[in-house]
């Protein structure tokens, strides 16, 4: 063995030796333990592939002619496992026939070392596959290091894009909104001072003013929340008995035809939102719903606590790992087809005929949620529905909610 150093990274390498022969397996095992190299031993295939999920082996050593599966089969089976393709695989054989070593390589198997073993040829060739372990071990992680890198580029770039347009349009907002004081002032001021005039033709002119100019403020005030989120006021839990209430405030606006049920967990970590925000956020996505189910079907509303979410928020893009307090609409609608999934929280954009819509309901809803650290995650397909979570950020040190605040929760329920 002393023809051959040991590798820098031979201890990192981790093999699996697979034969049915307790001699041989034994001694494979010696001298590769011997050079360095981390070593478990199966006397089966079907062993073996039950070793594999506890030891993760880089390389895998099989002989040939085994009892039940064998080498050959074995080879098959690993390539199907979860990163089987990262595996080096080397068979133990004494066919050097060229038809059957043909066969070995068709089914997955990277190398092969004749029997009877000589020790020299068994390291040398191991060494050549930790070599190639490695190099695709870092062509992977480069990849993934690629990836990660244009994920990056694309969240950051789209958190330039919201915060630009988020700036726009609160100067938009406020420059319009003194407008609108001045409009509505002396419109009021118009009706007070001349009552009765031409009939009655002018008040009513003037209150056809004063409705456009109310419908118009609430359009600055969706831009406001949009440009400045909706972390200035916390002030109530989020809890199922509030939701119920914005609940019973939805209805008048559902069909008959559309069910709501609701199925609000009581036992949820303590998180304080703006009541008037949540109504905000409710009704844009259950009229949403409403638009997409064409006026029936249902509605399914849900409040738990999620453990360890691992995603993508849909809005930021940014990647999430914690818990979350997740109330989630859920609809039986037309779904929502990829093209319009990456633009869904741009502003002003709509999916609706010109003239029906403004654009700035699910932009709203992106801007009251992150502007409270929360995020968005949406699962849609198209003819299957749509479903919208809203993840609120849970404070690990806060307490759990109070038990009569909480009372007469927990229960699915449904409004009609």
């Amino acid at each position: 063995m002393a023809e051959l150093a040991e590798q820098p990274s031979a201890k990192k390498t981790r093999i699996l030796v697979v034969d049915d022969d307790p001699f041989l397996r034994q001694e494979i095992a010696l001298h590769l333990m011997g050079a360095g190299y981390q070593v478990e031993t199966a006397e089966s295939a079907a062993q073996a592939l039950e070793v594999m999920d506890a030891f993760h082996p880089k390389i895998v050593l099989t002989d040939w002619i085994m009892e039940g599966m064998d080498g050959l089969a074995l080879c098959r089976a690993l390539r199907q496992r979860k990163n089987g393709r990262l595996l080096y695989i080397i068979l133990l054989t004494s066919h050097d026939a060229e038809d059957s070593l043909v066969s070995a390589f068709e089914s997955g198997t990277d190398d092969y070392i004749p029997k009877p073993v000589s020790p020299r040829i068994l390291l040398a060739r191991v060494q050549a596959g930790a070599r190639l372990v490695r190099l695709q071990l870092e062509v992977e992680q480069a990849r993934r290091e690629q990836a990660e890198r244009e994920r990056m580029a694309q969240q950051i770039q789209r958190a330039h894009k919201m915060q630009a347009i988020g700036s726009l349009t609160g100067g938009i907002a406020h420059n319009f909104n003194n407008y609108l004081a001045a409009i509505l002032g002396y419109t009021e001021l118009a009706r007070e001072m001349f009552p009765g005039v031409g009939d009655g033709q002018l008040d009513e002119f003037l209150a056809n003013i004063q409705q456009a100019g109310s419908e118009a403020r609430d359009l600055v005030i969706s831009l406001r929340s949009f440009s400045s989120g909706g972390s200035e006021s916390r002030k109530v839990p989020l809890l199922g008995v509030m939701l119920d209430d914005i609940v019973r405030m939805l209805q008048p606006v559902m069909t008959a035809s559309i069910r709501l049920k609701a199925d609000f967990e009581s036992d949820v970590p303590l998180v304080l939102v703006n009541q008037d925000q949540m109504y905000q956020m409710m009704m844009s996505l259950c009229i949403n719903a409403r638009e997409a189910m064409e006026g029936a079907g249902e509605i399914d509303l849900r409040l738990r606590h999620v453990h360890e979410m691992r995603s993508t928020c849909a809005s930021c893009h940014e990647w999430l790992d914690d818990d979350y307090l997740e109330l989630s609409v859920r609809d039986t609608g037309r779904g929502i087809d990829a093209e319009t999934l990456q633009r869904l929280f741009d502003p002003f954009f709509s999916s609706k005929d010109v003239g029906r819509g403004t654009g700035l309901g699910l932009s709203v809803v992106h801007g009251i949620m992150h502007g409270c650290d929360g995020h968005i995650l949406v699962d849609s397909e198209v003819g299957k529905g749509s479903c919208f979570r809203l993840l609120f950020p849970v404070d690990p040190l806060a307490t759990q909610a109070d038990d009569v605040a909480q009372q007469g929760v927990g229960s699915v329920r449904s409004f009609s």
